[in-house]
């Protein structure tokens, strides 16, 4: 028999951070998070353009959830606000993702929201049926896939590097070429933004100022210089990209960033190139596999990933919540 419910909602402190870790790793195990991350993201983040509120839930004086509402900056709608609440999976039905949910809205309704985002991994029905009663409504779907990089047969691909250097096309990292060239940070900065605009999204991508791009892809504590791979041309213009960042709290993986190649320089074979590179530098690094990431719709990126090799695991889902509609 559940004990009677007793929700306490307050705003999240610095003190919370290991209770809130530790809530989310129960709730997502393969998706392990470290405290130097979490720090990050807040140490970095822009609260003069961007709105974020964080709260916790308790019971009976212990943290057994939390929530969060902010806006996106890689797709900045300023009445457009994202929400996130987990519960520990011993807590759940009890109220306690609904009082955070509840206090969100109204935080979201006090700045003259229009529309509440938020997502859920399809396999998680729990999650699904909590946004579908709550009006919310799907508007994407992001297939996972992982590529468990120990039987990878690099002999399937044996062409893959001859036919870029064909193109006049050098495959190498932002780490060999900032040893190199003073302007490689500016260079793969544009590169970045020019290939994250064609990533499929509801809204636009908002192009970050180089100093966002810099606190969030370089100077993370889990980002990987030495795994962001550089497609460039004769010209040295830089043409794609494919970068990997750590999971510092959990060695068995890679994180697969960005993978994008210039509208003009694409069917040459590039993207190829640049994820073999990523393969390669996991075998070495010794993890078990790679995550990554595609929308459903976006057929170039899937068919190149599934060539690979990578494993479809359950789609996570975006919703979206019309705060006009009661």
């Amino acid at each position: 028999m559940k004990s009677p419910t007793k929700t306490s909602l307050r705003a999240f402190s610095p003190a919370d951070y290991e209770d809130v870790i530790g809530v989310n790793r129960a709730s997502y195990p393969d998706y392990r998070e470290s405290l130097a991350e979490w720090r990050h993201w807040d140490d970095t983040w822009d609260a003069k353009k961007y709105f974020k509120a964080r709260l916790v839930a308790e019971d009976g004086g212990r943290v057994v959830g939390w929530g969060q509402l902010n806006h996106a900056p890689w797709a900045f709608v300023s009445d457009k606000y994202r929400v996130d609440i987990t519960v520990l999976p011993d807590f759940r039905r009890r109220g306690h993702g609904s009082a955070l949910h509840d206090e969100l809205v109204a935080i979201g309704r006090g700045r003259h929201a229009s529309t509440l985002q938020a997502a859920a991994r399809e396999s998680h029905t729990d999650g699904v049926a909590f946004l579908a009663r709550r009006g919310y409504q799907e508007r994407k779907r992001d297939f996972e896939s992982r590529l468990f990089v120990g039987k990878f047969d690099f002999s399937r691909f044996a062409t893959a590097d001859a036919r870029v250097e064909r193109e006049g096309v050098r495959i190498t990292s932002l780490a060999a070429e900032r040893a190199r060239d003073p302007e490689a940070l500016r260079k793969a900065y544009e590169l970045s933004e020019d290939c994250a605009a064609d990533v499929p999204s509801i809204d636009p991508h908002t192009q970050r100022p180089y100093e966002e791009w810099l606190k969030n892809a370089i100077e993370a504590p889990n980002a990987l210089p030495e795994a962001y791979f550089i497609a460039i041309d004769r010209d040295g213009r830089y043409q794609g990209v494919s970068n990997m960042f750590a999971a510092l709290d959990d060695p068995s993986f890679l994180w697969q960033g960005l993978t994008g190649v210039r509208r003009a320089a694409r069917g040459r074979g590039i993207a190829m190139a640049l994820k073999l590179r990523t393969v390669r530098y996991a075998l070495d690094r010794g993890v078990e596999h790679i995550k990554t990431w595609n929308d459903q719709y976006n057929r170039p990126m899937l068919a190149i990933n599934e060539a690979l090799g990578f494993e479809r695991q359950p789609a996570w889902i975006t919703y979206e919540k019309d705060l006009s509609v009661p």
